[in-house]
C-alpha cells in the first residue's frame, strides 16, 4: 500500500504546503494562485486512485511505489521553483491588439459563437445523415457513430478537417458555458445556456471523459470566479456538480464500450450497474510505477526530448505528413497491448501521466523536473490570460485553458490542448484585424 511508503507523506505534504500558498494567494486576489489549478491535478491524478482501488497496488514492488513518489515530490520542486520564471518570461511579453477587442459587447461575441456552433452543429448533423437526436444523443457510444468520429490514423484532408471540427465544438461549447454569465439580458443568458446544454449530451455519450471535461469545467471555474451566489452557495454547488461528475463518469467508463441503449431502456437500470463499481482511470501513480519499470527493464531508454519532440509535430497534418510518428505505440506494446490487426499496431494506447511522459523523456530523475518546467510555462501563458482578462476574449482563453488544465495530468500532448490551441489562433486573427482596422480609421 502507498501509505507505507515514506516518500508517499513526503510528496503529500509539499502539495498539501504549496495548496495552502496558493489558497492564500486567492484569498489576497493574486494571480499566482492559478498554480492551485496544477496542485489540483496532481492530487486528482495521483493521489487518489490508490485510495479507490487498493487492489491494483499490490502487487507493485514497494520500491515502484517509493520511487514514483519521490519522482511526484521532484515535479512539485520543480513545478513551484520554475513558475516565478515562467511567469517573469511570459506574462511580461508584449502582446499588440489584445484590448482593440474591448469595444466588442458580450452579446456581439455570443452571437459570433452561436453562428460557429451552429454552423459545426449542422456539419456534424450532416455526417450522421441528418439524424438530429442521433447526433446530439450519440447514445451508442464507441459502438456506433458519432458526429465527429474517425479512423484513429486518418491520412486525408478530410480526416484532419474533422479532427479540427471536432477539437473547435469542443471549444465553442466550453465558451458558450463562458458567455452565459456575461450576458446582460435574460434572453442572451438563456440562448447561450439553451446551446451550451444542447450540446453536453454529445460530450458525455461519446465516451471520452475528457472532452466531456473541457466543455463543463470552464462553466464551472466561471461560475466559481463571477456566479452571483455567496461563495458557500457555490461551495455547496461544486459539491454538488462534482457528486454528479464522479457518478457521471462512472456509467460512462461502464457502458461507452457497448453503448447505453440497454440502460436506458431497461425498466430498472441500476440492476446493469455494479453495486462496486468504482471510479477508474486516475491512476497516473500506478502508470508512474509501470514507466519506471518499463526504462528500469532496459526495454527502452529515455528519449530525451524525442517523445516531446513527435508531441509537437501532431501540428503537421498526416495529410501532409502521411509518416508522422505515432505516440506511444512502442510502450503500449510492452504492455501487452500489441494488435497486429489494429491500424495502429496496438488494441489501445497507454496515458503515462503528465509525470510519466516526462519520465520517458528525460529519465527517472530529471523527468519530474522537465514535466514541471512545461507545467510551469503552461501555468504562465493561463496567468498572462487572466492578466488581460478586461478582454473577453482572452478570458475565455483562460477559462478554456483552466479547464483543460486537469486533463493534462493524464497527458502533457497537443491532443489535449488542440480546442485551445485552435481557439487561439482564432482569436487573435481576431485582435489583429481589430487593431489593423482601428489604426486605419
Amino acid at each position: 500500500m502507498v501509505t507505507s511508503e515514506l516518500t508517499f507523506y513526503l510528496a503529500a505534504a509539499a502539495l498539501l504546503v504549496l495548496t495552502l500558498e496558493s489558497c492564500v494567494k486567492l484569498l489576497n486576489g493574486d494571480s499566482f494562485s492559478i498554480t492551485l489549478a496544477v496542485y489540483v491535478t496532481v492530487f486528482g491524478w495521483y493521489f487518489v486512485d490508490p485510495f479507490l482501488n487498493p487492489d491494483q497496488y499490490s502487487y507493485i514492488p514497494s520500491f515502484l511505489i517509493s520511487q514514483s513518489y519521490g519522482q511526484v515530490l521532484l515535479f512539485l520542486i520543480g513545478f513551484r521553483f520554475f513558475v516565478p520564471v515562467a511567469v517573469r518570461w511570459i506574462v511580461r511579453r508584449r502582446s499588440t491588439g489584445v484590448f482593440h477587442v474591448r469595444r466588442f459587447m458580450p452579446e456581439q461575441i455570443l452571437i459570433a459563437t452561436g453562428a460557429i456552433w451552429l454552423l459545426l452543429l449542422l456539419i456534424g448533423i450532416t455526417r450522421m445523415d441528418g439524424d438530429v437526436i442521433g447526433a446530439l444523443f450519440p447514445i451508442d457510444s464507441r459502438a456506433g457513430t458519432t458526429m465527429w468520429g474517425r479512423s484513429a490514423v486518418a491520412t486525408s484532408a478530410t480526416g484532419f478537417l474533422i479532427a479540427f471540427a471536432g477539437y473547435m465544438f469542443n471549444a465553442i461549447t466550453a465558451f458558450l458555458g463562458v458567455l452565459v454569465f456575461f450576458q446582460r439580458s435574460a434572453f442572451w443568458r438563456c440562448l447561450a445556456g439553451a446551446m451550451f446544454v444542447i450540446s453536453l449530451p454529445y460530450f458525455l455519450f461519446e465516451g471520452a471523459r475528457s472532452h466531456f471535461l473541457a466543455a463543463i469545467l470552464p462553466f464551472i471555474v466561471t461560475y466559481l470566479f463571477y456566479g452571483p451566489h455567496p461563495l458557500l452557495v457555490k461551495l455547496a454547488m461544486l459539491a454538488v456538480a462534482f457528486f454528479c461528475l464522479d457518478h457521471g463518469f462512472k456509467l460512462v467508463t461502464a457502458f461507452r464500450g457497448t453503448g447505453f441503449r440497454d440502460l436506458l431502456a431497461a425498466e430498472h437500470p441500476y440492476e446493469l450497474v455494479d453495486e462496486d463499481l468504482r471510479q477508474s482511470g486516475l491512476n497516473m501513480i500506478q502508470e508512474l510505477c509501470f514507466a519506471n519499470a518499463y526504462l528500469g527493464s532496459g526495454a527502452a531508454s529515455p528519449s530525451y526530448g524525442g517523445r516531446y519532440l513527435n508531441e509537437l509535430l501532431n501540428v503537421i497534418p498526416r495529410v501532409i505528413w502521411a509518416s508522422k510518428p505515432l505516440v506511444g505505440i512502442d510502450y503500449a506494446k510492452w504492455r501487452g497491448l500489441e494488435d497486429p490487426q489494429s491500424e495502429l499496431g496496438v488494441s489501445a494506447t497507454i496515458s503515462t501521466g503528465m509525470i510519466g511522459g516526462g519520465i520517458l523523456n528525460f529519465g527517472p530523475f530529471f523527468g519530474p523536473v522537465a514535466a514541471g518546467i512545461i507545467m510551469a510555462l503552461w501555468t504562465g501563458l493561463l496567468i498572462r490570460w487572466w492578466q488581460q482578462r478586461n478582454s473577453l476574449l482572452r478570458l475565455m482563453l483562460f477559462m478554456l485553458g483552466a479547464g483543460l488544465t486537469f486533463n493534462l495530468g493524464r497527458d502533457i500532448t497537443l491532443l489535449v490542448l488542440w480546442p485551445v490551441v485552435f481557439s487561439y489562433c482564432f482569436v487573435r486573427l481576431i485582435e489583429i484585424w481589430t487593431a489593423k482596422h482601428s489604426r486605419a480609421v
